[in-house]
């Protein structure tokens, strides 16, 4: 339980030398870079998602806004004057505010369209099935259906019986699902085949 407070003390550590470093050694970059990416760093705090969805989408855009101005900066005067000149250019910051606007807009126009886009795959295929449902039903009668328990109901009983010669019908118990379909064409088999039984000796007797 006493392990994540020294982990977490020793990343904090090593961030601190990496940021040092870098104001030192390349100031102008994390000028750009602060200012440019400040709409990536504020969706960082208030993305309180556990996937950062929002963050990794404002910040790819924004960041592919800001790379050609680094482009520019360290293939020319990196200094601080280069930075100033790219952080007070209008055009740039429309450039890379641009960016992060959309995909902030991507972030939350893509999902609702891909919402509605797999809302009607599941209708269309779920009316597929009910069509399906209604051949089946057509091409073997009701039988099939019997024993279908309804949500909610209660346990599954018995099998319902074979129906008999004389043509009573059987009990029918509550059953469940697929169980239940594949007891009534068993039992749609066993009425034919007693009814395929039963007419020989008739015809010999007639």
């Amino acid at each position: 339980m006493g392990a994540p407070a020294p982990r977490r003390g020793k990343f904090w550590l090593y961030f601190l030398l990496i940021a040092v470093t870098l104001i030192a050694v390349a100031l102008p970059t994390i000028m750009v870079i602060g200012i440019g990416m400040i709409f990536s760093i504020t969706s960082f705090f208030t993305d309180r998602t556990d996937q950062k969805y929002g963050f990794f989408c404002i910040s790819s855009l924004n960041f592919a806004g800001l790379f050609p101005y680094l482009m520019d900066l360290w293939s020319g005067n990196h200094n601080m004057q280069g930075a100033l000149d790219i952080i007070t250019d209008v055009f740039a910051l429309a450039i890379m505010y641009g960016s992060a606007a959309g995909g902030w807009i991507i972030y939350n126009v893509i999902p609702p369209v891909i919402t509605s886009f797999m809302t009607v795959l599941t209708e269309r295929r779920l009316s597929a099935l009910r069509s399906n449902q209604r051949r089946i039903i057509d091409e073997w009668g009701d039988e099939v259906t019997m024993g279908i328990r309804a949500p909610g109901a209660d346990a599954p009983g018995p099998p319902s019986a074979a129906p008999q010669p004389g043509g009573a019908e059987p009990s029918v118990q509550a059953g469940g699902g697929v169980q239940a379909a594949m007891e009534a064409m068993e039992a749609i088999e066993a009425k034919e085949e007693t009814d395929g039984g039963d007419s020989p000796p008739q015809a010999a007797g007639a």
